[in-house]
């Protein structure tokens, strides 16, 4: 995930985008077509809306409210905040919960409209209502534009087109969710203990 957008550049190999080895773009042309949400958002100083808009900063009203509506978002934010848009969300968000710093995170990544949007373990650190949400924006905000999801969750990995399994960091298989669970032990391993967990 900090690859992509060139937070580190890989000792060994590269990165294309296109078939162009991403460090021939300038840092800002290529942040700036791509939305990140990562297992624990940076939230600022601010309201919620101010949260948003730092997607966007030009966006209007309307505007980060559509996209905190797409994000789910913008009901928790009217019917349980005090002060609605305008609620400060406190230090680095202590006066949000889990799922509430995500979806804000995942309005900000719609609001962004980026080519290629990250999600690094988004929903692992958020309640069952909240994942069911946040799949829910994705499954219709994923479509048309290249998304890159790292999860161990077997509910995110559903939501993938084509899943690769990294063991030790190498790649070791490619393939939709049936195939892998077929043929790769090291994600039927994954997949079995996740089973089990619900199950029980």
């Amino acid at each position: 995930a900090n690859l992509i957008p060139r937070f580190y550049d890989p000792d060994d190999g590269r990165i294309s985008i296109g078939g162009v080895d991403i460090r021939q773009f300038s840092l800002h042309d290529l942040r700036s077509c791509m939305g990140v949400v990562t297992q624990t958002p940076t939230m600022f100083p601010g309201s919620v809306a101010s949260n948003i808009r730092i997607g966007r900063p030009d966006a209007s009203d309307t505007e980060v409210i559509e996209a905190a509506s797409r994000a789910h978002a913008h009901e928790f934010i009217v019917g349980v905040l005090d002060d609605g848009y305008e609620t400060s969300v406190g230090e680095l968000g202590n006066r949000l919960s889990g799922g509430q710093r995500q979806r804000i995170a995942l309005a900000r990544a719609i609001l962004r409209d980026p080519a290629i949007l990250i999600l690094d373990e988004p929903t692992s650190a958020v309640d069952q209502k909240s994942e069911r949400l946040i799949h829910q924006a994705l499954r219709e905000f994923t479509v048309g534009r290249i998304t890159i999801l790292i999860s161990h969750h077997l509910p995110s990995l559903l939501l993938a087109d084509s899943i690769a399994v990294m063991d030790e960091g190498r790649i070791v298989d490619i393939g939709k969710h049936d195939e892998l669970r077929e043929r790769c032990p090291q994600y039927a391993r994954l997949f079995g203990s996740q089973q089990d967990r619900h199950a029980g």
